[in-house]
């Protein structure tokens, strides 16, 4: 097969001196197409170099995903971002044509794109569907991989700006009012995202994901796909037992649920959950903090403080990379005194007034 159609345009697939070439004609009538189909074969015979340019973003975004990204953790992610970068450029478009301009506008029709909720997109999230996921790996891919001629884009210049990563953690006080806040059929969910800083769809694995042998859970509704086996505690693991023969006779699907009063059992819900959290975080008014996901990172912080090992936390959290992990990797005034040997009874607000003190004072 040399010429078919898709939709208007015909385009080619062929070989030429054992390497395959790809591309679209950007013709729609098929003498037009044939015509240039025999001028690339001539400038391939010819040597020349602007001959390998003729291939699609579409198609050298397909080589990328099979080659770097089918069959990893991050699979069902990309794809999906794949499929919006692709709505916003022309997949039909040369890959020797993307350039700064092209990416400028393509980030304007995304900023301006709601989501299925009826949100505008954060900047975060427009570079990650297509800068950071997508098109600068693809191009990378292109020019190293496939040698083809790519253009130079200042991808710092074009990204969105994006507000700093921020890390909450509470005081034990904190912990301890907002869970005496909560229902108590709330609270072992409550303290198993506060131990392990599994994120809320996690936490709601069906039953069978509770390996009651090695002692470890598989979390399959993950961010970035794939399955991530969390260990569990002795303790942990028990009451998982427990709670998962209890879940069975009641023909429930997972194993966080109430007892009602005529003693019958009633699952509880993702959104029940956030919901009681966030009731329970404004009683006691704690403030600048999110229901769920803020003790997914008081988790990483406390384990980071215990191992003191970064690497526990990655793998804790089920992170890919170290470069996730690594915002972590804070320490307080408190932790600076502690690291020196001077344990100290002050808490980290009146460590932060000395620290100052003594800083206007070394200024003056």
């Amino acid at each position: 097969m040399s010429l078919y159609r898709r939709g208007e345009t015909w385009h080619y697939d062929f070989q030429f001196a054992s390497q395959r070439y790809r591309g679209t004609t950007r013709c729609t009538k098929k003498g037009d197409a044939q015509k240039h189909l025999e001028r690339l074969r001539r400038d391939l015979a010819l040597g020349s170099s602007d001959a390998l340019q003729e291939q699609t973003l579409k198609d050298v975004s397909v080589e990328w995903f099979n080659a770097k990204v089918a069959g990893t953790k991050a699979e069902a992610t990309v794809a999906f971002r794949l499929n919006i970068m692709l709505r916003h450029f022309e997949g039909d478009a040369l890959i020797s044509t993307i350039g700064a301009a092209e990416v400028q506008a393509a980030i304007g029709r995304r900023r301006v794109e709601t989501t299925r909720q009826g949100k505008l997109p954060s900047n975060g999230t427009v570079n990650r569907d297509l800068i950071d996921t997508t098109l600068r790996p693809i191009l990378r891919f292109a020019r190293r991989n496939l040698e083809l001629k790519v253009r130079e884009i200042p991808w710092s210049d074009l990204r969105l700006k994006e507000p700093k990563g921020r890390t909450r953690t509470f005081s034990g006080d904190e912990i301890d009012t907002w869970r005496a806040g909560l229902p108590e059929w709330h609270r072992p969910l409550f303290d198993f995202i506060n131990r392990y800083g599994v994120r809320l769809t996690e936490a709601f694995f069906p039953l069978d994901a509770v390996d009651v042998v090695g002692g470890r859970v598989a979390l399959r509704a993950r961010k970035n796909g794939g399955t991530h086996y969390l260990p569990l505690l002795p303790d942990d693991l028990s009451d998982m037992k427990a709670r998962m023969g209890r879940a069975r006779d009641a023909d429930l699907a997972t194993v966080w649920f109430r007892q009602k009063p005529d003693g019958k059992l009633q699952a509880i819900t993702p959104r029940g959950h956030q919901a009681a959290s966030q009731a329970a975080l404004r009683a006691a008014k704690i403030v600048d903090a999110r229901p769920v996901h803020d003790r997914r990172h008081h988790a990483a912080t406390t384990a980071l403080k215990a191992s003191g090992n970064l690497a526990v936390v990655k793998q804790l959290l089920g992170h890919e990379s170290i470069t996730s992990t690594a915002r972590y990797a804070h320490v307080s005034d408190a932790d600076v005194l502690a690291a020196l040997g001077h344990k100290s009874h002050h808490t980290e607000a009146e460590i932060s007034k000395i620290f100052s003190e003594n800083n206007v004072k070394d200024a003056g």
